[in-house]
């Protein structure tokens, strides 16, 4: 028996979005990890990578209950209005921002400035001071990594604009 890889980049679909907001599907955390940062930036075996804890079930999991899907693939695409930043946060829970943003300050800022960022996040005591925070994240990442990075953690937050 060959291990299964995951060449292909996942996105997530309008049922993993709902997932994230409602946390209904019983499943592991290194999986509900890992439907809160996959964004179609890399394949499913670098997420797996970059995940700790995270195996191949996991993602199966993710895959066999439609909550990702291949990118460009009729399940991975949606046909929304326009949404911006600032609306899409409204539809995150604190602890799935909470997850998302800590991760992603470790994986893009580094040590001084990523725990600078996560005191912050560690500082918001309710939904709406941890949001405000989501959308500074969005220039920080702005500011250090590119207009292209940024748009990418925008869409990664359910923006569309």
């Amino acid at each position: 028996m060959t291990p299964t890889t995951f060449a292909d980049h996942y996105v997530r679909t309008d049922a993993g979005k709902a997932e994230i907001r409602a946390q209904t599907i019983k499943m592991s955390r290194p999986a509900r990890n890992l439907l809160m940062v996959i964004d179609g930036s890399c394949s499913g075996d670098a997420w797996l990578g970059k995940v700790n804890g995270s195996v191949p079930a996991d993602l199966e999991v993710l895959i066999a209950a439609k909550l990702i899907a291949p990118q460009g693939s009729v399940a991975g695409k949606t046909t929304h209005q326009r949404v911006p930043v600032e609306v899409a946060v409204r539809d995150w829970t604190y602890d799935a921002l909470y997850t998302l943003l800590t991760h992603e300050a470790k994986e893009r800022f580094g040590l001084i400035k990523g725990y600078r960022l996560i005191l912050k996040i560690e500082g918001c005591s309710d939904l709406a001071g941890i949001q405000a925070v989501a959308l500074e994240f969005v220039e920080h990442i702005r500011k250090a990594h590119g207009e292209e990075s940024a748009a990418r953690f925008r869409k990664q937050l359910g923006a569309t604009d």
